[in-house]
């Protein structure tokens, strides 16, 4: 069975360790992480055209239209690093995200990490980041060199606005009024891994290397071993 360029979709509830595992994965295959936010936020940063529009819906307090959005991932999934393939955490999250993306990003892999409204609360309140981004947990996976601080870049750790109970809450009723829609429409298109989240990073991480064994056809036999 010919090799298939990983396009692989991660999806699930906030706190189910998305950007962890699409991280893991990464490094495994040497394809790029590609997260939507960081995408905007490097837009707007680069003072780019797509940035500026950006830019003007964000200070009108408007959402970004889903044409942007897009817009910016066909932009990063044209780039060179993709053509060996890559990984999307929470993206697309609407099915207005996720109609022209399956045209244009052709993913072929969904990646279900499913948790609890419960557990995402637990976890998500506990979640510390970096000013530059770095992310840890206190319980789970808190810094190695000091308490409070990156491991990385010594900078101290704060808690996201949005990690709060109420925040998450919140986060959480958009995410089964929108996103679990892209879900159910998106199992029906492509093939789909689902895996309970509830377990350790490690437990998640194995559980999905494990289901990729079914998917040969996906992956290299260099990058199966």
């Amino acid at each position: 069975m010919p090799f298939r360029t990983p396009r692989i979709v991660i999806l699930g509830p906030q706190g189910a360790g998305k950007g962890t595992q699409a991280g893991r994965l990464k490094h495994r295959f040497h394809i790029p992480h590609i997260s939507t936010g960081d995408l905007l936020r490097g837009e707007m940063a680069r003072g780019t055209n797509l940035g500026k529009r950006i830019t003007s819906t964000m200070n009108a307090g408007k959402l970004i239209p889903v044409q942007l959005t897009n817009a910016v991932m066909k932009k990063r999934l044209a780039e060179r690093d993709c053509r060996r393939g890559w990984i999307s955490d929470g993206y697309p999250r609407s099915i207005g995200q996720a109609r022209p993306f399956l045209k244009f990003g052709q993913p072929n892999l969904l990646i279900h990490l499913h948790l609890t409204d419960k557990a995402a609360i637990k976890r998500l309140s506990g979640r510390r980041v970096c000013p530059r981004g770095h992310i840890y947990h206190l319980r789970h996976d808190p810094p190695k060199k000091r308490r409070g601080y990156c491991d990385r870049d010594g900078l101290k750790l704060k808690q996201r606005d949005d990690d709060t109970p109420k925040a998450i809450r919140q986060r959480l009723r958009i995410y089964h009024g929108e996103t679990e829609p892209v879900l159910t429409w998106l199992k029906s298109r492509i093939p789909t891994i689902s895996v309970d989240a509830h377990q350790s990073i490690h437990h998640v991480y194995r559980e999905i290397l494990d289901d990729l064994k079914h998917f040969p056809w996906l992956l290299s036999p260099k990058k199966r071993r």
